[in-house]
C-alpha cells in the first residue's frame, strides 16, 4: 500500500514545489495537498494559542484521511507546527526541519561553517537565520550567518513568470559565493535548484528536496 502523505501550506506557490519533488524523488508517495491562504494574513493578529488551534484543526482533518505523516511547507510557523507535534502521533515535519538537522550535522563536522541563508521573503530568511544562530549558540558552534533577500521574485512568481523568479535566484547565487554553503528557505524556490547548482561553487540546501528524503526512509523503515 502506498504511503499517504499530507502537504499542508499557507501559500498555494509551495505546491507545485513539493509536488515535483515528490514526482523526482519518491514517485510511489501518495501525496495531497490542503492549503489555508489565511494563515500568512492572519499571523499578526492571532495570538499564538489561536494558531495553535488553527494548525491543529488542520492537522486533524489531514489524520482523519488515514494519513501516514505530515509536511508543512511554510518555514515562519514552527511553534504552531510544534504544537501538533505534541498533540498527534504520527511523523509531523516543518518544512526546514529535516535541511536544518542536515546543516547542523555539517557545523559539527566543519570548525567554521560559512553560511549564505538565501530567500524571496525576508520573514522566512529572517526566521531561518534567527533559528540557525539560536542553535549555533546553545551548541557552542561556529556559524557565520549573512541573509540574503531577493526583492521581486517572489510576487514574479505569484504572477506565473517563474523564469524570471528563477533568473532572479540564480543571478544572486552567482554573486554570492564567498560560502561554504548557501541555504534556501523556501519551498517556493524549488524550481530554480537545479540550475543554480550549475552555477553555484557552493553546495546549496533546498529544504523539499531533503524533507521529502527523509520522510521517505523514515516512512520506509517504520513500516
Amino acid at each position: 500500500m502506498q504511503p499517504k502523505i499530507a502537504l499542508i501550506h499557507a501559500t498555494r506557490l509551495a505546491i507545485s514545489p513539493i509536488e515535483k519533488t515528490f514526482q523526482d524523488y519518491w514517485p510511489e508517495a501518495n501525496t495531497f495537498n490542503l492549503l489555508d491562504e489565511g494563515l500568512l494574513k492572519d499571523i499578526a493578529c492571532l495570538s499564538s494559542q489561536e494558531m495553535n488551534k488553527r494548525f491543529q484543526s488542520l492537522a486533524s482533518y489531514a489524520t482523519g484521511t488515514g494519513c501516514d505523516a505530515i509536511l508543512f511547507s511554510c518555514s515562519v510557523f514552527g511553534s504552531a507546527i510544534d504544537s501538533v507535534k505534541n498533540a498527534f502521533n504520527l511523523p509531523v515535519y516543518k518544512p526546514n526541519e529535516a535541511m536544518l538537522d542536515s546543516i547542523y550535522k555539517l557545523a559539527q563536522e566543519k570548525q567554521n561553517l560559512k553560511m549564505l541563508v538565501m530567500g524571496t521573503s525576508k520573514l522566512s530568511v529572517d526566521s531561518l537565520s534567527s533559528e540557525i544562530g539560536e542553535w549555533s549558540k546553545n551548541n557552542h558552534a561556529s556559524i557565520q550567518i549573512e541573509k540574503l533577500f531577493i526583492d521581486k521574485a517572489f510576487e514574479l512568481l505569484g504572477k506565473g513568470q517563474m523564469d524570471l523568479h528563477d533568473a532572479l535566484i540564480m543571478d544572486a547565487v552567482k554573486k554570492n559565493q564567498n560560502a561554504d554553503l548557501i541555504v534556501f528557505t523556501q519551498f517556493s524556490m524549488a524550481s530554480a535548484y537545479q540550475r543554480c547548482q550549475e552555477v553555484s561553487s557552493a553546495p546549496i540546501y533546498s529544504a523539499p528536496i531533503i524533507a521529502v528524503q527523509t520522510l521517505q526512509t523514515r516512512i520506509t523503515h517504520e513500516r
